[in-house]
């Protein structure tokens, strides 16, 4: 049986990848920062290691000493997550993704799947032409939060590349917007500030029946990637020893007006209405590339939007992850 070590197992991206690599028949180990997962993983029969921070090499001694296949790190400190010092992203990005490499080469491991961000291709945003997968990478000329994010990933990632030529590691690296999924969790940081996800600001209003407003042109075309279909590609990527950055796209990409219609038919009960606010900014129309995910890696999305947000419906009644997450909050109930 292939062993897998998952970093960042106690987040979203890292938690359903661990899963599916279980189910995909993987012996895994869930990494994390914090001490405790509440006993989630060990009903799944995954092995939970608490208290481990890439930036501290130290820490990596709590890992036990048996052989790995694969290491999957989803850690790291995320935008959406902090405020705006740059500290917390080197640490945990740069000298994480060195600490973890010196780790792999002590014992012997090749593969590793790690995660980058559009962010770093932002000189190609703003038109309807699918980016490529290895487009000349950039990052925000803006001052705000996502470019030490942008910067830090691409180091991450040019490390990762010089690790091939190096010490014969096999890096595949994913490049993905948002990776929609249910969580008790419904707000993240923009600059500092936490604000509610837009998204789950919809699927709050249309349980609780409320209007929900969409602004600009609701024909822009967005990615919705759900988790699960992430989580295929990890096991995808897990399978093989295909290396290089790949697009994560999501089914298709979907106009904004049917993102939001979706979300109504599955969450609503019937009155909430749609109103349009086309006096309002535009969302960005980002897409990315399909053909070398398809082609080169050999994974493609399963997940519709309107059967991504069915299953989150599932996973919002059931809150399958609460013995790690918490129970979610009462707007979110269904009455």
């Amino acid at each position: 049986m292939k062993r897998a070590i998952v970093f960042g197992a106690t987040g979203q991206l890292g938690c359903y990848s661990a899963l599916a690599l279980k189910e995909a028949g993987y012996d895994t180990y869930a990494v994390g920062r914090r001490e405790s997962d509440g006993g989630f993983f060990a009903t799944k029969g995954i092995t939970f290691i608490g208290g481990v921070t890439l930036e501290n090499a130290d820490s990596f001694d709590k890992i036990p000493n048996v052989k790995f296949d694969v290491v999957v790190n989803m850690a790291g400190t995320m935008p959406a997550h902090a405020d705006t010092q740059m500290m917390p992203y080197v640490q945990s990005i740069v000298v994480g993704i060195v600490n973890l490499c010196e780790w792999m080469r002590k014992n012997s491991i090749k593969r590793i799947i790690f995660n980058t961000t559009p962010s770093d291709v932002v000189d190609y945003w703003g038109t309807d032409k699918p980016i490529d997968d290895d487009a000349i990478r950039s990052f925000p000329r803006n001052g705000n939060d996502h470019a030490v994010y942008a910067i830090c990933k691409r180091a991450a990632t040019d490390i990762l590349e010089h690790t091939i030529y190096a010490y014969g590691f096999e890096p595949c690296v994913f490049r993905h917007f948002m990776v929609y999924g249910w969580h008790p969790d419904a707000y993240y940081y923009l600059n500092g500030e936490k604000r509610m996800l837009p998204w789950r600001s919809m699927i709050r209003k249309a349980i609780n029946g409320e209007n929900i407003e969409i602004y600009g042109d609701v024909s822009r075309k967005k990615e919705l990637l759900y988790i699960k279909d992430f989580a295929s590609a990890i096991v995808c990527a897990a399978d093989n020893h295909v290396t290089g950055i790949f697009n994560l796209p999501g089914y298709e990409p979907y106009t904004l007006d049917t993102m939001v219609n979706d979300i109504v038919d599955v969450f609503g009960d019937g009155r909430t209405k749609i109103i349009p606010r086309p006096d309002m900014p535009d969302t960005p129309q980002i897409l990315l590339s399909h053909n070398k995910s398809k082609d080169v890696l050999g994974w493609e999305p399963k997940w519709t939007w309107k059967a991504a947000c069915e299953d989150m419906k599932k996973e919002l009644i059931s809150n399958p992850i609460e013995l790690m997450w918490g129970p979610i909050e009462e707007s979110d109930r269904y009455n």
